[in-house]
């Protein structure tokens, strides 16, 4: 498990030096270090560092741990939740990662305490979700975000409940103190029980999913996580294995 956890926090590692690293514009830094914007050197090592002992002492897998997430981008969990009655099916229902650490997210599912939920149901849960966001964002609106943008469209457009969930992946972007946000949401069903409601499937929950995004184009930002992974490979390799043993 504990492997399993290091590999998913290289890959956010890589993206937090990404994060760091300088523009185009920079002077070349030869050091371990590297150069952000203001001149200030940053250390590889102990960015990798501080990201494995936040993952360590922060408890992710609470209520508590979501709210005080979304109290960074004021956001205020109670309007988050359901009207109608709601459980957490178990405890891996709720998760969110310490916000200082500056790339995470904070997830819920919420499950209704009987029976199955109507297409109503979910699409009001899913603007109050819209709405809270938008109330929380610099714009006052949700934007498309560069994670669902389309070909022709501008990432930071602002949307609309409609069209944010007609994808296969429905969700939005927000901004909050300048710094890009997304969000998901899904609805959440029981493979073992069939719907009365003449649909598909038996839909008994849903689930909202809201984390840092991408701060500009997916093609651009790979490009800075390749570049980052490859000046600090053997950093984050060192890190990685002593915090596995």
């Amino acid at each position: 498990m504990k492997k399993l956890y290091a590999l998913l926090l290289a890959m956010m590692m890589v993206l937090s030096l990404a994060a760091c690293g300088g523009g185009d514009d920079q002077p070349t830094d030869t050091s371990n270090d590297s150069s952000t914007g203001s001149g200030e050197k940053i250390d590889a090592q102990d960015i990798i560092e501080n990201a494995l002992e936040e993952a360590e002492e922060f408890e992710s897998f609470s209520i508590g741990a979501v709210e005080h997430y979304l109290k960074a981008y004021d956001i205020n969990l109670v309007d988050l939740e359901p009207e109608w009655d709601w459980i957490l099916a178990n405890d891996y229902c709720a998760y969110a990662d310490d916000p200082s650490d500056g790339y995470g997210h904070a997830v819920v599912k919420f499950n209704i305490a009987e029976g199955e939920l109507t297409d109503q149901q979910m699409n009001d849960y899913f603007a109050k979700v819209f709405a809270a966001t938008a109330a929380a964002s610099d714009d006052g609106y949700n934007i498309i975000g560069y994670e669902f943008v389309g070909e022709g469209e501008d990432a930071l457009a602002e949307t609309d409940l409609e069209t944010a969930l007609d994808s296969w992946m429905p969700g939005w972007g927000f901004r909050h103190d300048g710094k890009l946000m997304v969000v998901y949401v899904s609805s959440e069903y029981d493979n073992d029980k069939e719907s009365e409601l003449d649909r598909l499937f038996y839909y008994n929950g849903v689930q909202f999913d809201i984390g840092v995004g991408l701060q500009k184009s997916f093609d651009d930002t790979w490009d800075d996580m390749e570049d980052a992974f490859e000046e600090h490979e053997d950093e984050i390799k060192d890190a990685l294995e002593d915090y596995v043993d």
